[in-house]
């Protein structure tokens, strides 16, 4: 993802760095565990400016896919901070190598712009266990034509103006667990569901996910040790439309409320779920009928999307601080989605 570049200038914050690093899914090689080859990569940044309170980017994190990303960061009733996000990814058609990206985002949009460099170079060095070359970042604008509305018309763009750079990270050679996840080929990886939150610390964790037709849809709540009453909440929600990999999301502080569960070690489990707008309705877990059911709604893109029915697998982990001091964490383990089994949980007050 470019160390330290990419994160300051595209994402302004760490929070948000998971959305354009999301679909790291690839792995360098490695030659009998001694060493770990990381490919050479070229990338590309175009930052399209602010509309209607988004932050608006055009990404090239490879030779084969384009995305265009927007996020807004928003107050959560009670005060909490919030962030909504979307993200359109496609296939290049344009050589990167030449400084050419050409997508179609069907009725949503075209990119055909080249790059003009400047002049201004900016290199890095390798990062810390690789040798090689330098990182080599050459500055300057796309021109050409850029149009692009987003799903439900909440912003527009029609302008290849902004700041703008071409990388290129040469071939290295790594210490094992050094090396760089390679950035992968599919637009779909860069749009599905992931983490916005650590949970390290989490005492209770509530993780659903599901598939309908060709939508993928995840919503994780969770409450930290020692922190006040309420729940932080995500929601990721993935599709494709016509070619076009199209990805929403929220990230939410829920005050008093926004998670109840059953106490620990208290069989059957259960789980109540209900953030704050643009939410809707409740979503309720129950071990002993093995359902998640209820209400639960979002206002997301244009539409509503329902979050709750027999399409939908839970996780639900509640970790007793005094006895497991690991706490919950999705990051490690997790099981696949059809085999998740719901663990008792512990209220929250």
């Amino acid at each position: 993802m470019g160390r330290g570049r990419l994160s300051v200038v595209a994402v302004a914050i760490a929070v948000v760095a998971v959305l354009v690093g999301a679909g790291g899914s690839g792995q360098a090689s490695s030659r009998g565990g001694k060493v770990e080859i990381q490919p050479a990569r070229t990338y590309g940044y175009l930052d399209l400016g602010r509309q209607r309170g988004y932050r608006l980017v055009l990404y090239v994190p490879n030779k084969r896919v384009v995305v265009i990303y927007g996020f807004r960061f928003e107050s959560a009733e009670g005060g909490g901070l919030g962030i909504r996000y979307s993200l359109y990814a496609v296939r290049n058609l344009g050589d990167l190598a030449r400084g050419e990206v050409r997508a179609r985002f069907g009725s949503l949009g075209r990119v055909d712009v080249r790059f003009r460099p400047t002049g201004k170079v900016d290199e890095d060095e390798p990062q810390s266990g690789c040798k090689g070359g330098s990182e080599v970042a050459r500055y300057g604008s796309f021109v050409g034509q850029l149009s692009f509305r987003g799903s439900g018309d909440y912003f527009n763009v029609s302008s290849s103006k902004g700041r703008a750079y071409i990388a290129h990270s040469p071939r290295l050679r790594c210490e094992p667990g050094e090396a760089e996840e390679a950035s992968p080929g599919s637009p779909r990886a860069y749009v599905k569901p992931s983490p916005l939150f650590s949970d390290n610390d989490s005492i209770a964790l509530l993780d659903v996910s599901g598939r309908s037709h060709d939508r993928e849809v995840r919503i994780s709540a969770l409450h930290e040790e020692g922190e006040p009453p309420g729940a932080e909440v995500q929601l990721g929600v993935a599709e494709s439309r016509h070619g076009v990999a199209i990805g929403h999301g929220i990230y939410l502080q829920g005050s008093r409320g926004t998670l109840l569960t059953s106490l620990p070690g208290a069989h059957p489990a259960t789980a109540t779920l209900a953030p704050p707008a643009p939410f809707f309705g409740k979503g309720v877990y129950s071990e002993e009928k093995a359902s998640w059911s209820g209400s639960l709604g979002v206002r997301l893109g244009g539409s509503k999307v329902p979050l709750t029915g027999p399409d939908f697998q839970v996780n639900l982990c509640v970790a007793n601080p005094i006895k497991d001091r690991n706490g919950c964490d999705h990051f490690k383990g997790e099981p696949p989605v059809d085999e998740r089994v719901a663990r008792p949980g512990w209220a929250l007050r």
